[in-house]
């Protein structure tokens, strides 16, 4: 899987092990298409040859979106999985697509990527995809949601315990800021959810030992709003001019925080290996 190099602070010099080091080797700056092939590795191990399909489904005109889910399209191609992206022109047309899949046997796995336009009833949407199917994991499958499994991935790699930890979590989103916060709890991590809402976010911002952002909005984390030694995990992705841009100012955050994932290069390509895994799972219940 090929993806944007990532970019580095001037003060990471050297590389030690699939990870970015500074000179003094105080902070780690994660290297997530390493991570992503260890799963794709395993993937492709567990498939065995067995054929694969599954779908995403998509409406809209934002870039980045595209751009996700050709990648996961990109990534799945190469362990061996088939993906039929539909890029489809309105509610109904996705709902009567998303029928249509349910009741292919063929078809693994289904996902319909978010956010929807403005308008679209995201919620009847979404009851269309059945939990023996449900990748994304927002029907109540007992599979992890992908960014969940990403994060964990992150955290066992680097052996960070959540346990007894203070986590900011920026966005509180069906994909990723929401079950991340909950997933943290459950992992016993005082958790302070930050919305649109929070009125206070430096402040609590300042007390996080694990910064967790997936909002989708440029810069909105600032090398002032943490404090030092932080976990900064980014999940944004946003164009930005013609680039891809995360929710962190990298570059004044960076020298502050003990670990933090680059964007592009960091968290995507480990949620698209997360889920693909899930596809993969789903196959194998589904195969007994």
């Amino acid at each position: 899987m090929e993806l944007a190099d990532i970019q580095v602070s001037k003060t990471c010099e050297r590389k030690l092990m699939g990870v970015r080091l500074s000179p003094a080797a105080q902070m780690i700056i994660v290297d997530g298409k390493a991570l992503a092939q260890k799963i794709l590795s395993k993937i492709k191990t567990g498939l065995d040859g067995r054929s694969v399909s599954i779908a995403a489904v998509w409406a809209g005109d934002n870039l980045a979106i595209g751009r996700f889910v050709e990648m996961k399209k990109k990534a799945a191609n190469s362990v061996g999985i088939n993906m039929d992206i539909y890029h489809l022109a309105s509610e109904d047309a996705i709902a009567s697509k998303l029928k249509e899949l349910a009741d292919d046997k063929s078809v693994t796995g289904i996902i319909v990527e978010l956010p929807l336009p403005p308008g679209y009833n995201r919620d009847n949407i979404l009851k269309l995809i059945s939990q023996d199917k449900d990748i994304d994991v927002l029907n109540g499958s007992p599979l992890l949601p992908p960014a969940v499994s990403a994060l964990k991935t992150l955290f066992e790699e680097y052996k960070i315990e959540p346990k007894g930890k203070t986590a900011a979590v920026f966005g509180q989103s069906i994909l990723v800021g929401g079950p991340i916060s909950n997933w943290l709890e459950n992992m016993g991590a005082k958790v302070f959810r930050i919305d649109e809402n929070t009125e206070n976010t430096r402040e609590l911002c300042l007390k996080a030992d694990i910064i967790v952002s997936g909002v989708g909005k440029p810069n909105l984390i600032t090398g002032n709003m943490i404090k030092d030694g932080a976990v900064v995990v980014d999940f944004g992705f946003e164009k930005l001019g013609d680039k891809v841009a995360g929710d962190v100012d990298f570059n004044s955050v960076a020298p502050k925080s003990s670990l933090i994932t680059p964007v592009p290069g960091g968290m995507g390509p480990i949620v698209i290996a997360s889920f693909l895994e899930n596809a993969l799972t789903l196959y194998l219940s589904s195969a007994q």
